[in-house]
Order: C-alpha cells, then sequence, then structure tokens
C-alpha cells in the first residue's frame, strides 16, 4: 500500500486512525463533504465543494507520507518496525458481523477482488430510523512492535451511536438513510405511497451504492493506510399488495382540500421499522388532505408518485392563485363553489418484495414477482380567477373598488374563470424477479438494467377562459389564448417515461410544463345614452323646459390584428420537450 494515493474515503479511513495532527476543518470536510455533494443540484455549488474536498484528500495525503517517512528511520539504515500501510502488522486480522447471524460477513484485510461490504436491513427502530447492529472484533493480533498506546485497535466512523476506539470488540449501530414517506397522506393513501415508494426504490441501482457509509479501519503502528471495511445499511422491506378502486380530490381557492376513497383490497408486510396492515372492503371514505406534498429524499423520489404529484401541486397552485396578493378581495357569489376535482382509478399489484441478507454472505437477496402499478386520471372543475384578472387588466384596480362599494357596484362589472377538463395515464411494470444479488459482486448493477421495467405517463388538462370587464359605458369581452401559441385554450402537459440507452442503460425522464394564458380584447363595445332634461318647474309652478324623449345609441369597433387590450394571465411554466 505505501506509495499509494489515497481517494476520499481512504484518506477519511486514515485521517481517523493516525495520531498524526491535522489542520483545522480537515476531517470535518472528508466526513460531510462527500454527502453533501451527492445532494447539492446546483453545479456551481458542488464544483467549488468538490475543490475543497480535493483539497482536504491532497492534505491527507501528505500527511500520510510524512508519517510513513517518520516510522521508517532511514538516517539509521533501516525502518523502527517493518509495518507497512493497509497491511497486518500487529493488528493481524478483523471483521464486521451481521450481529443477527455470524455467517454474514466482511473479513480485513481484503483479499483481491474480495467483499470490502457488509449489506444490512434495516428494521429495528433507533432515534426515530430504521436499524441494525453491527459487530466489530479483532479476530488476531499482537503487541505493537513500536509500543505505542492503544494500539493495535479498529476505529469507527458514521455510526450512529458510538465512534470511539474499539480495543477488541464491540457492537455498533447503523441507521438507512433512507427516510420512508411520512405516513401523513397526500393525494393517495399513506400505506400506497410506501408501498410503491418502496417497489421503485429497491429497483435503483443507486440506492445500493456507497455514499458516506459506517467504516471501520485498523489502527496499528503505520495506521490504517488504505484499508478498512465498509457497511451498506438499506431498509428491511417484504411486501404483498393487491388493492384497486378509485381516489378522489378536491382543490378549493378557499379552503384545504378534500380527499374521498373507495378502494378494495390490501397491503400487507413491512418496510423498515413500520408495520403496514390496510385493507378496505370498497365503502367510501371522505378527508381532509394535505395542500402541499411531503419531503422525500430528492434523489430517490418515486417517478409514478411524482407524477401523479405534480398533478396535485399544479392544481394547487392554480387554487393558490386565484387571489391577487396585492389586493382585498372583490366580492364573489360562492367561494366555495370554485374548486377542481381530480380523480384517480387505481391498481397496485405487488406479487412479492422482499430484500433480506443471504446466508453466509456480506450481500443481499432481493425478490420481485407480479408488480403492477396502473392509474388513470380524470380532473373537471371551475376556477374564479377574478381577483388575478382585476390585478392585472389595466382597469381592474377601479373596478375592483366600485365593485367593492355597493353604491357604485352598478357601475363596474367584471368576469373571469376557468374551466378545467382532462385526462391521462399511467403504467409502472417490473418484470419477475427470483432473486437478484445486491452487494459486492461486479456484476449486480448490470444485472439491475436487464429487468424489464416499463414506465409510461402521460396527462393533459385543458383549461378554457371566459372573461368579460365593464366600466361605466366602456365593455370589454376577452378570448384567451396560450401563451405559446394562439390556442383558443391552454393546457398543462404532464408525462413520464423510461427511456433505454444505446448501450442498454435505463433512464426515468418526467415532463411538466404549462403553456400560460393571454386574454386578449379585440372589440371594445361602447354605450352611449342621451337624455334631456325633463320638465322642470319654476318657483311659480310654470314649465321651464319642454319634455323630450330618451335617445340612445350603441357603436362597437373591432380590429381583428391588434387587440385593444392583452392581459397576460399566467406565465409559461416548465419546458416543453416535443413529446408526442
Amino acid at each position: 500500500m505505501a506509495g499509494t494515493t489515497m481517494n476520499a474515503n481512504e484518506a477519511l479511513l486514515w485521517a481517523l486512525g493516525s495520531d498524526m495532527p491535522k489542520p483545522p476543518m480537515m476531517l470535518n470536510t472528508l466526513t460531510m463533504y462527500p454527502p453533501m455533494i451527492e445532494a447539492e443540484t446546483s453545479p456551481g455549488r458542488r464544483r467549488m465543494l468538490q475543490q475543497q474536498l480535493d483539497q482536504a484528500v491532497e492534505q491527507a495525503n501528505g500527511l500520510r507520507a510524512r508519517e510513513e517517512a517518520e516510522v521508517f528511520d532511514l538516517a539509521n539504515g533501516g525502518a523502527a518496525c517493518d509495518c507497512a500501510p493497509g497491511e497486518p502488522c500487529c493488528l493481524k486480522e478483523f471483521v464486521i458481523e451481521d450481529s443477527e447471524d455470524a455467517s454474514r460477513k466482511v473479513t480485513w484485510p481484503v483479499v483481491e477482488n474480495g467483499p470490502r461490504t457488509l449489506f444490512l436491513t434495516c428494521k429495528d427502530p433507533y432515534g426515530g430510523q430504521p436499524s441494525a447492529k453491527a459487530k466489530l472484533k479483532i479476530t488476531s493480533k499482537e503487541a505493537c512492535k513500536q509500543g505505542r498506546e492503544g494500539v493495535p485497535s479498529l476505529q469507527p466512523s458514521s455510526f450512529a451511536d458510538d465512534n470511539s476506539v474499539i480495543p477488541d470488540s464491540d457492537e455498533r449501530i447503523v441507521t438507512t438513510p433512507f427516510q420512508m414517506p411520512a405516513l401523513s397522506g397526500k393525494i393517495l393513501p399513506p400505506e400506497v405511497i410506501t408501498a410503491v415508494y418502496i417497489l421503485g426504490l429497491a429497483i435503483q441501482a443507486s440506492t445500493y451504492r456507497g455514499r458516506s457509509l459506517p467504516s471501520a479501519g485498523p489502527c496499528q503502528c503505520v495506521g490504517m493506510g488504505t484499508g478498512g471495511l465498509l457497511v451498506c445499511p438499506l431498509p428491511h422491506a417484504k411486501l404483498e399488495a393487491e388493492l384497486e378502486g378509485s381516489l378522489g380530490i378536491t382543490i378549493f381557492s378557499s379552503r384545504l382540500p378534500s380527499m374521498s376513497a373507495k378502494l378494495t383490497g390490501k397491503i400487507t408486510g413491512e418496510v423498515g421499522n413500520q408495520t403496514l396492515e390496510f385493507e378496505k372492503s370498497g365503502e367510501a371514505e371522505e378527508k381532509q388532505a394535505p395542500e402541499t406534498r411531503a419531503q422525500e429524499e430528492q434523489n430517490e423520489s418515486t417517478p409514478l408518485i411524482s407524477f401523479i404529484e405534480d398533478i396535485q401541486d399544479a392544481m394547487n397552485g392554480l387554487a393558490g392563485r386565484t387571489r391577487s396578493p396585492d389586493a382585498p378581495r372583490a366580492p364573489q357569489q360562492d367561494d366555495f363553489g370554485s374548486s377542481i376535482g381530480i380523480e384517480l382509478k387505481l391498481g397496485l399489484k405487488i406479487g412479492n418484495l422482499e430484500l433480506k441478507g443471504k446466508e453466509a454472505s456480506p450481500d443481499l437477496s432481493l425478490a420481485l414477482s407480479g408488480c403492477e402499478v396502473t392509474y388513470g386520471l380524470a380532473v373537471t372543475g371551475k376556477m374564479d380567477l377574478l381577483d388575478l384578472f382585476l390585478s392585472r387588466f389595466p382597469r381592474g384596480p377601479e373596478i375592483r373598488r366600485r365593485l367593492a362599494n355597493s353604491d357604485n357596484a352598478v357601475s363596474a362589472s367584471a368576469e373571469c374563470f376557468i374551466k378545467v377538463g382532462g385526462e391521462g395515464d399511467l403504467s409502472y411494470g417490473i418484470g419477475d424477479i427470483g432473486s437478484l444479488t445486491i452487494g459486492n459482486p461486479d456484476d449486480w448493477e448490470a444485472r439491475f438494467e436487464e429487468i424489464e421495467q416499463t414506465f409510461a405517463a402521460k396527462a393533459k388538462i385543458t383549461g378554457k377562459i371566459k372573461a368579460a370587464a365593464r366600466l361605466d359605458a366602456d365593455m370589454w369581452f376577452f378570448k384567451a389564448e396560450a401563451s405559446a401559441g394562439a390556442e383558443v385554450s391552454t393546457g398543462w402537459h404532464f408525462g413520464g417515461r423510461v427511456v433505454r440507452g444505446a448501450e442498454g442503460s435505463r433512464k426515468t425522464e418526467r415532463l411538466y410544463y404549462f403553456e400560460g394564458v393571454i386574454l386578449r380584447a379585440y372589440a371594445r363595445f361602447e354605450m352611449s345614452v342621451t337624455e334631456e332634461a325633463e320638465d322642470s318647474l319654476d318657483q311659480f309652478g310654470h314649465s321651464t323646459v319642454s319634455s323630450t324623449s330618451t335617445k340612445g345609441s350603441v357603436t362597437a369597433t373591432t380590429n381583428a390584428a391588434e387587440p385593444d387590450v392583452v392581459v397576460e394571465l399566467m406565465e409559461p411554466e416548465g419546458e416543453e420537450d416535443g413529446w408526442t
């Protein structure tokens, strides 16, 4: 191992086991920056963090070189001891075992192409997260040849409970970094969300790749070098499900959504430290639903959940924009009548999903069969956009003031609403997997790519706008166009699909695009009414003006090329990528 350059993970293992004085923040950077870089979404911020991590790794490599030079006393023509970094010296061998099954373990020193990572499934609750226990123990050692205090020993890192030095053996706790969706309910029942989330999580190779994992390395005369063993904690999962029915959510402009469900079937199983017991017999239920989605692991969000919740969030956003934030609400006939309904036809089948440790192996076994999710979508409703319209219409503030004053309301009026309607479908299927080994073998990620997986989702919600305004004798009749084109209606576009690359690799693509809404008044109507004064009497009762009849005229002007008024009601959102 002498003379080799350490990477970030190896540098952390070395730094934890070495007595060399270290620059301020170097150990913190080696520990915290790898997961921060993985979670960072800004390219610029990610580059800056990576540069700082690279600098810390360079510092660690320089310090290790000094450490080796001090151990090997070249001035006296020989070494103070014959140890080499990362190789057995006074510490000959140690292991990390599954505390529930001693046959599941990894051993140091690692033989060429041998396993370095112990995969554990976490079930028992610890600090609110699913956890498991690993046993770290030295199985072969001798006295330190330099007489250093505290060696040989083991140096743990990133365990959940205790990272102090282990002189001989001890048990330590690991917790899974994958948070289960909060069981608060969204547009789908929480048990369904959890089942679908785990189904998607189980078949993503990125789930099992090393991130900032718990680890342990040997503390001996020359430190731990580039050696060390890792533990990869994942949620325990065992599921069966068969469910069908419908769910509906109604989104209001003035109160939280309500949700109703009519489902038949059941979900049984365990996920992490949760037990899922969900069974329905078709009776309808109604409850209040949350307005926004719960936060999940951003990088591990299941695509079919995201597809449905994109629709819910878009409709929530429409409801939220019905009232302009910069002005008091104008009177409306019925706030509670302004709503959008989303209905889902749901089918969920999981014949078997089980993730468990392999006996006499540090790896895991994943079994999947009969997994399929289908949705049918329908959206209908009407939202009053009056405040949004008046806040953008040039004469809107004056109309709003007159509407708020009942004495002058007769001289002003306005209406603006959007009727939405749409439909869509989603299907998600996974080929059967008798048993797939996940862990140390080099080919398991490639096998993931071979699993037959389909994901196809598409929906369009259209919105038809009606708008009109009157102020005294002037009247405007508007027509709606999408900001992106001259359609009479606007639309929200949603999509998701699995795309295979030239070499068989697979990725999931998402689509969200809102066309925006522009209101154009191509005709302004002017109505004038002339009334001559009625007869009036002087102080003696004599008539001073003769009676005349009322005269009226209506004039309409139209210019198809140039509209009289253009109002951008809602801006476009997202990007259109040309899906067909």
